[in-house]
């Protein structure tokens, strides 16, 4: 018998790894169903240059440019090394198949899978010619990343997305085979153990806590719920994540009055905040639809909510909308722009004829059933299985051990 390793998934990403729950799910059910996967990602202050994590290794270049001042041109100067660095880890590895997370590591992925005569997968979370991104309304950009998207996603052997519109859009829009649509869904949970001490601090002894999770970014409805608090009075809002207008967010719940009403707490690893997530009465998930992007946005933060036996109150944008008609879930805003109409989704829930308990086991059932990684994890190792049945692929993994179980086209879930 002669033993050759495994085939090798290299996943390149531009930023650290700490709390991408998607990359993580996809990197953990490669390895469980008999991949070597190495994660490349970009190290910062608070992670490791090598981590194990289960199925899979994370390794972390270092940017010598980081050290600078974050001025215009240095972050450029940051990429640039980014590109470089990354390129030259990605091709160490060897991989059969490289797989870019989004579109900044596209150009390196390409060139890696060329030099290697490996296989490429494109895994495209957002619809980058109409991201909630100041320069994804500059013409001159917009055509640059049209330019540079179009060119590499026609030559990815394989392209997955995360909703049905972004798909649809993906395909119209490159004149490309259509991508694979594999929702970012949680994995099941079993058990549920909300966080009390958590639902404690937050609700400051009000009857409702609200949450909402994810990035505190522009046209997420933020400011908007925060002001419409004032028409809630006997709600809390636990807002959990970080990002660039997070300050601004704090200065606003000052100016309104409201501290102690609205909480901002700092992001969690995936265990605790659904912990956090099932300590709370409702999911908020306010999206302004103001970029195809979101448009078409069925976030994991929806699912997740579900998973945690809690209805949600979210915007009424078609993806997401679908979702929470069909399995009647919650509530739908009509206007996340307006405090009002926020307050008003909100109150409907609270004031509605169904309790919050019997919503919210009705979402909890339809993500145990529909909504769940079991169910999905099959359509990302189908992309796989296809793309190592070629004759080159295949040859080489014959004489593989046969005590490691590889994937086979269609094989689903590892046996």
């Amino acid at each position: 018998m002669v033993i050759v390793r495994r085939p090798k998934v290299c996943i390149i990403q531009y930023n650290s790894s700490r709390f991408l729950t998607r990359v993580d799910r996809s990197a953990r059910a490669l390895g469980e169903a008999g991949y070597d996967v190495v994660l490349i990602a970009i190290k910062d202050g608070e992670t490791p240059a090598f981590e194990e994590r289960p199925g899979y290794v994370v390794k972390r270049v270092e940017l010598r440019s980081r050290r600078l001042t974050p001025e215009y041109g240095l972050r450029v100067l940051r990429f640039i090394e980014a590109i470089w660095r990354t390129y030259r880890a990605a091709m160490a590895e060897r991989a059969d198949i490289y797989d870019a997370r989004d579109l900044f590591p596209l150009l390196v992925a390409h060139r890696a899978a060329h030099r290697r005569h490996a296989k490429l997968v494109y895994d495209s979370d957002e619809l980058n010619l109409d991201r909630n991104w100041a320069w994804s309304r500059n013409a001159l950009l917009r055509r640059l990343v049209r330019a540079y998207e179009g060119r590499y996603i026609r030559r990815s052997d394989a392209v997955i997305t995360t909703d049905v519109g972004r798909a649809d859009i993906l395909e119209s829009e490159y004149r490309i085979p259509r991508p694979t649509v594999v929702l970012n869904v949680p994995d099941v949970i079993e058990k549920l153990e909300p966080d009390e001490d958590f639902r404690e601090t937050a609700i400051k002894g009000r009857k409702y806590l609200l949450i909402y999770q994810g990035g505190l970014v522009a046209n997420r409805g933020l400011a908007e719920s925060i002001v419409a608090m004032r028409e809630l009075p006997d709600c809390a809002v636990a807002m959990v994540g970080l990002g660039n207008i997070t300050d601004d967010l704090r200065e606003l719940i000052e100016r309104e009055g409201l501290r102690g009403q609205v909480t901002i707490f700092d992001p969690v690893p995936f265990p605790r905040m659904m912990r956090y997530t099932a300590a709370a009465d409702v999911g908020l998930i306010p999206i302004v639809g103001s970029c195809l992007s979101y448009v078409y946005a069925a976030p994991n933060k929806l699912f997740e909510d579900m998973m945690a036996a809690i209805p949600v109150a979210a915007s009424d944008l078609p993806d997401m909308a679908a979702v929470v008609r069909a399995e009647r879930v919650g509530t739908l805003i009509e206007d996340p722009t307006d405090p009002a109409s926020i307050a008003r989704a909100v109150r409907e829930l609270l004031d509605g004829t169904e309790s919050l308990e019997e919503i919210g086991a009705r979402a909890r059932q339809a993500a145990l059933q529909k909504y769940n990684w079991r169910i999905e994890k099959p359509k990302q190792l189908d992309v796989y299985a296809r793309l190592g049945s070629d004759d080159r692929f295949g040859r080489r993994l014959e004489t593989a051990d046969p005590s490691v179980p590889l994937p086979q086209p269609g094989a689903g879930e590892p046996s």
